[in-house]
């Protein structure tokens, strides 16, 4: 029983940091319509219909003869969030075990191991959990995108020194395809449901909770379970310092110390970019 408890504590924490990875994607900007000013003029003969005088802005006629006007929209976000309350608490949680746990972690990772190391490390992991991607893409149609992780399975995994570098990238501008499975139940349409901040996990919805199961059955590193709980458990939570020492930390510090209410903006920034990647 202890040991099941250990390994449940284990896997909690691995999940956590291997969720840590927020992408908190650039709102498009907005671009303005220019306007003049039109002042509207009864004519002496009484018309009702009002005529617009434009002697003060025939000087400007030249100046926006030719810009094209096309209707401004935005789009905004809503976010169902079923339990505020709950859901900020465990966030408050969560943000005080990154910075008095995780972070001092990462950082002293960062200290003892070189960045060309470090970026190796990724290149590796990347390539080995290609399957993740590759079925995902079968699933929602992307033939395409399937190839593409094969061919940079091939490529990276002979010239790329076993994945540790990513020439497919490099030299025939072969882009991963970043495909989950909660990406392929929002391309056919499952609501993301209610927003849900997991204990130790960081930021999720219904849909991709569910969608986190699959991918981790889809994930090759999970094949260490066979060899030993602690190794897989041991190999995810190595990939997620690692991840956190190169880019993923200092997003995230990033998010939130500028951020006058941070829970707000963990919560539309990771919306935003689960939207965002689906319609991709």
């Amino acid at each position: 029983m202890r040991k099941l408890v250990l390994l449940m504590c284990c896997f909690v924490l691995t999940m956590y940091t291997f969720n840590i990875s927020l992408f908190a994607e650039d709102t498009t900007a907005s671009r303005e319509q220019p306007s003049i000013n039109e002042q509207p003029v009864v004519s002496e003969a009484g018309d009702e219909n009002p005529v617009v005088d434009t002697s003060e802005t025939d000087e400007f006629d030249d100046d926006y003869e030719d810009i094209d006007y096309v209707d401004v929209s935005m789009d905004t976000t809503f976010v169902k969030d079923s339990l505020p309350s709950y859901n900020r608490a465990v966030f408050t949680f969560n943000d005080k075990l990154y910075y008095y746990f995780f972070r001092p972690l990462s950082k002293g990772y960062k200290t003892v191991v070189p960045e060309v190391a470090r970026l190796g490390v990724r290149n590796f992991f990347t390539n080995v959990r290609m399957p993740g991607r590759f079925f995902n893409c079968i699933f929602q149609g992307k033939f395409k995108g399937a190839g593409t992780e094969l061919t940079r399975l091939i490529i990276n995994s002979t010239i790329g020194g076993a994945g540790f570098t990513d020439p497919a990238k490099k030299y025939f501008h072969l882009d991963i395809q970043d495909e989950d499975f909660g990406q392929t139940l929002g391309h056919y349409d499952v609501g993301a449901g209610s927003f849900l901040e997991l204990p130790l996990m960081g930021p999720s919805n219904l849909r991709d909770a569910f969608g986190l199961l699959v991918d981790t059955v889809l994930d090759p590193v999970t094949l260490l379970t066979f060899v030993s709980p602690y190794a897989t458990i041991g190999t995810k939570g190595y990939i997620a310092i690692n991840d956190i020492s190169i880019d993923k930390g200092d997003t995230y510090e990033g998010l939130v110390e500028q951020a006058i209410d941070p829970y707000i903006a963990i919560q539309d920034a990771y919306t935003q970019n689960r939207a965002k990647k689906i319609k991709e």
